[in-house]
């Protein structure tokens, strides 16, 4: 430990002052080397936030201090008109005054540039402030007296209270010293800790008998003292963990550069000393809506967490008595560990009436007389927290050994892209979604909002598709609601309403989605009727989890009612989408198709003979290798255009033309590729003609290629080349009524 020889100081300052040079002999900063030296000796030390070098503040460090006396004149010049310098030389008068012989200033007493000096200090440093003599808060914000109320005009940045009150150090440099005296910008007294334990323990929400007696022993559980550091902040990442090391009695090294891992591995190390549950009893109010980790992300987390206390286990086991069937076992329950596999604990689980997939788990804490709960959730071999679950546990506990997973699986974000054309179909459409995330047909789910819930209606028949994401796992489901009659309906109260309702069902259709993933299958489809009509929803979800994006396709069809389990996914064998086209595909693979890349697209086309035009359907003869043409779906279109209300020769059915990018052997990039236009129009015509096109093979693009021909009655004749492998959207399936 360095300190500062206040006599040696002021000496030097005084001389510097009257423009004279230091003696160089003169050490300011001297070594005291283990705690039987330092036991003798008393000392003040500072508390104070650090300058922000952005505003053109400085602190003085070790290394300037040290050769304060030996550098040249005009160096140690600009090093005395700092803020930071400023600050050492007032709390070396004040010490002075106070008799004592030593000081310490953080920024100054620790060499930075060793990382083992700079882990010894952080972790012996409340040690270090609960060993001095005096300690001087200072507050370069305040000036007076302390304020009794918020006030964010005066205080912005720092949540309405004097900076000081907003760090992260500043916290351990409160509760540790036995006394504390506080002074203003001006180095003007205000108080010390014992008289305004009042005023402190309204701004920090600390308890005045910590503030006036110190932490003591027994300390207060892990969350408690956690909530207080929950409004407070650092400049490093690393630092809102390493600055609450003393104040949990552990110790741990530093790593800066790991970020938000170092408060994950402060939870493991009172895991590891203390037998605490109140570790995991963070957001018990269920304010955080998604699944994690059993480790909170920061402090802020335990904001509710001052009225919680440990319960000890004897006590712990005869409450559970009461209320489980098998015999508690209290040297289970007070031993838990950090494993490779997780949390290895002992909790009694208690599973939710209508969620069987979450555990309400009881701590051994209790706030305002009651135990703490916290909910769970198995996924593979490890429990989650699950936060916000609603509803009603059943009465009797079961005691299960269970590893809970306390670090996260980073995931970045996902994405559902909506295709929901067909729904207008039958009158349905677009009405409000919850949170309101929905562009361009897209939904984004994050870590933090994981489930976003969208409405649709048709004059009160309404239904909504939910999109979660839960421990990692895309899922989708389909809410159906009693129909609405009455006029300008509240939609987007309605949509956040579903959204409390289905937060439950995450885990649970988290491991449906999960199950049907285990097959081959790209897509999946899902059937929902909706109860009191004739209407029934129909979802297929597909994508690839590398990219993280997915297609979700909505469709509503006619429905008897007499249809399949609403929560079970089929996979759809062969199928795959293409951007280009208006709809899902089923993919067929016949020998001898020939690859052109098409608008950056590789697709197989197959030579045909010059009747086969763009739109026609049929069955695939394999035999001959041909299509028996059974109709077209322009000349479809001309039949039913008074029916769809639309002109047959309207420019949305006009073909796409594209060119061949690239030749393999045919083609040229001179052809032209004549393809089916993917819009609006397009897909209502499909869905009109979905009855007629089950199991059928469409032809989706013609290109005239130059390069095939053949001799016809001594003629040279250009053959097309069509694509026939893909059928329009799937297999038609008579439980179903309709392809979609």
């Amino acid at each position: 430990m360095h300190l500062i020889d206040v006599l040696a100081f002021l000496e030097a300052e005084g001389k510097s002052s009257r423009g004279l040079n230091p003696d160089a002999e003169t050490r300011i900063l001297v070594d005291f080397h283990g705690s039987a030296v330092l036991a003798g000796c008393e000392y003040a030390i500072l508390s104070h936030c650090w300058e922000v070098p952005e505003k053109g503040e400085k602190e003085v460090h070790f290394k300037e201090i040290k050769k304060f006396t030996t550098m040249k004149p005009h160096k140690r010049d600009e090093i005395r008109k700092r803020d930071g310098y400023r600050k050492i030389l007032d709390t070396c008068r004040r010490a002075n005054k106070d008799g004592l012989r030593w000081a310490w200033v953080d920024s100054c007493c620790i060499n930075r540039e060793s990382s083992s000096e700079l882990s010894e200090a952080i972790n012996s440093m409340f040690r270090w402030y609960a060993n001095s003599r005096l300690c001087y808060a200072f507050l370069q914000d305040v000036e007076g007296s302390l304020p009794t109320e918020r006030n964010k005009e005066r205080y912005p940045e720092s949540g309405g209270w004097p900076k000081w009150f907003s760090r992260g150090w500043t916290l351990q440099e409160l509760v540790a010293p036995g006394i504390v005296h506080f002074y203003d910008k001006d180095w003007s007294f205000i108080g010390d800790k014992q008289e305004l334990a009042v005023t402190l323990k309204a701004i920090t929400r600390i308890p005045s008998s910590v503030l006036k007696d110190g932490i003591g022993s027994p300390r207060p559980c892990a969350a408690k003292i956690l909530s207080w550091a929950a409004d407070r902040r650092t400049t490093r990442v690393e630092d809102i963990a390493y600055s609450l090391l003393g104040l949990l009695d552990v110790t741990m090294p530093m790593l800066y550069g790991e970020g938000k891992k170092a408060f994950q591995r402060l939870q493991e190390e009172i895991i590891r000393r203390f037998n605490d549950h109140s570790i995991f009893a963070w957001d018990h109010n269920g304010k955080d809506l998604r699944t994690t980790s059993v480790l909170a992300d920061d402090p802020s987390y335990f904001r509710g967490c001052h009225n919680i206390k440990r319960v000890e286990f004897d006590e712990f086991v005869r409450e559970l008595k009461e209320v489980v069937e098998e015999e508690p076992c209290q040297a289970q329950l007070q031993i838990f560990s950090v494993t490779n596999g997780g949390i290895q604990i002992w909790l009694p689980l208690t599973p939710y009436h209508d969620c069987p997939s979450i555990f309400k788990a009881t701590l051994a804490c209790r706030r305002y007389g009651t135990l703490v709960t916290i909910d769970l959730a198995p996924w593979k071999t490890k429990y989650y927290r699950y936060c916000g679950a609603s509803g009603t546990p059943k009465s009797c506990p079961m005691i299960r050994q269970v590893f809970l997973a306390h670090q996260d699986d980073v995931h970045d974000n996902i994405n559902f892209e909506l295709d929901d054309r067909t729904i207008a179909y039958h009158g349905f459409s677009y009405c409000s979604s919850f949170p309101p995330r929905v562009s361009n047909s897209s939904v984004t789910l994050t870590r933090a909002n994981p489930l976003t819930v969208v409405v649709y209606n048709q004059d009160g028949t309404h239904f909504a598709v939910v999109f979660g994401w839960c421990f990692g796992q895309e899922w989708v489901h389909v809410k159906s609601g009693t129909n609405v009659k009455e006029d300008g309906y509240d939609w987007e109260s309605h949509a956040k309403e579903i959204y409390h309702q289905v937060w439950n069902m995450g885990a649970e259709h988290a491991h449906l989605m999960k199950d049907a993933h285990s097959g081959h299958s790209l897509f999946y489809m899902k059937h929902i009727h909706l109860p009191q009509s004739i209407w029934a929803v129909k979802l297929i979800c597909g994508g690839q989890k590398k990219t993280r994006k997915f297609t979700v396709m909505i469709d509503v069809g006619l429905c008897t009612g007499f249809c399949h389990d609403p929560f079970q996914w089929r996979g759809l064998k062969l199928v795959a989408t293409d951007h280009n086209m208006p709809g899902l595909m089923s993919i067929d693979w016949f020998p001898g198709s020939s690859s052109l890349s098409v608008g950056g697209t590789q697709v197989e086309f197959l030579s045909a003979n010059q009747e086969v035009q763009l739109g026609d359907y049929g069955y695939w003869n394999q035999e001959r290798q041909h299509l028996e043409q059974e109709g077209n779906i322009f000349k479809d279109l001309k039949s039913l255009a008074s029916r769809l209300d639309v002109d047959p020769v309207d420019v949305a059915y006009v073909p796409i033309k594209q060119r061949v990018a690239n030749k393999e052997g045919t083609g040229m990039e001179s052809d032209v590729v004549l393809s089916l236009p993917n819009n609006q129009h397009m897909v209502l015509l499909f869905k009109a003609l979905s009855t007629s096109l089950p199991d059928r093979c469409l032809v989706t693009r013609v290109v005239q290629s130059s390069l095939h021909h053949s001799k016809c009655q001594g003629e040279l004749s250009e053959w097309p080349v069509c694509l026939t492998t893909e059928a329009f959207f799937i297999h038609y399936c008579p439980a179903i009524g309709l392809a979609v």
